[in-house]
């Protein structure tokens, strides 16, 4: 049987944001919750005469996007400009700045990338790629970009590398491609955890090594990882507190590098009430959990 681990209740999401709709939640480069939303329902699919499923770029009438964000105890929020673009990342870029990036891209070309000021007006703009998993910014306003496989084997130059760093204008700092002698290629990024300005991890499809670089070159990498398909990852000096898997996406994964040892742990409220179903994010120390109605956090540093 698992170790219950005690999930720390951050925010239930209809106290911030009322009968709003949550887009999307994540935390900056401070650890702090942000909550991206509209007021209308959102227009993101499209289904074509097959009934198959498609992402749309743009909404057929303008979204009216917040951003909700924590400091200390107190939300506060912003309305962007009316927008037709379908976002689905949020992230601060500098302590005056807000970065906006859909998802999907329909080439080089195409600006997927929206910085909005700190009134929600529009900055500018610049292309990120396509089929973008995760954006982590650092304090430094790097702009860090995964990408999972339609992005890696896709037709935008941009994420064939599996991983790239921007910095605040758009522009091109580094590439995985340029560093990973040693280290497979990413088919699939499936996890990133930005830790500072220096420091990234990241865990990727096909093998799941997990790698390590500071300051852009690969400083570590663990293979023969035994969690496969896991989403999201904390890490904690040579902890890593993987959130579920292929074959268990309830539980969380300590695995302690050197050894490759695994322990299984179950999240659990501070009522001591099972989290079952959640979908995950990590940053530095810190693992997120996002149910239906609320965000939980577990500390890696304390397992």
């Amino acid at each position: 049987m698992p170790d219950n681990i005690i999930a720390r209740h951050l925010v239930d999401y209809e106290t911030v944001l009322g009968d709003r709709n949550l887009i999307t939640v994540t935390v900056g480069p401070q650890l702090n919750p942000i909550i991206l939303s509209l007021g209308k329902l959102p227009d993101y699919r499209r289904e074509n005469s097959a009934g198959a499923s498609f992402a749309k770029n743009k909404s057929d009438t303008p979204n009216d996007y917040r951003i909700h964000y924590c400091e200390g105890e107190d939300w506060f929020s912003v309305d962007l400009a009316l927008t037709l673009e379908n976002f689905h990342s949020v992230q601060p870029i500098s302590d005056q700045e807000w970065l906006l990036v859909r998802g999907r891209s329909s080439g080089d070309k195409d600006h997927n990338a929206h910085v909005f000021g700190a009134y929600g007006e529009s900055v500018r703009s610049f292309p990120a790629g396509d089929g973008i998993e995760d954006v982590q910014v650092t304090k430094d306003s790097k702009i860090w970009i995964s990408y999972f496989d339609e992005g890696v084997f896709g037709d935008s130059e941009l994420g064939r590398s599996g991983l790239v760093c921007l910095d605040h204008n758009g522009k091109q700092v580094f590439d995985f491609h340029s560093v990973c002698t040693g280290a497979a290629p990413i088919d699939d990024c499936y996890a990133l955890n930005v830790c500072s300005n220096h420091e990234t991890w990241l865990y990727y499809y096909t093998d799941f090594p997990v790698v390590q670089l500071v300051d852009h070159k690969v400083t570590g990498i663990w293979r023969n990882i035994p969690v496969a398909g896991s989403h999201a990852f904390a890490v904690s000096n040579e902890n890593v507190l993987f959130a579920g898997g292929y074959n268990n996406r309830k539980d969380l994964f300590k695995v302690y590098l050197p050894t490759k040892r695994l322990k299984k742990l179950k999240p659990v409220t501070e009522n001591g009430k099972v989290i079952k179903d959640f979908n995950a994010f990590g940053r530095s120390h810190i693992l997120y959990l996002s149910t239906e109605k609320a965000l939980f956090a577990v500390d890696a540093n304390i397992i």
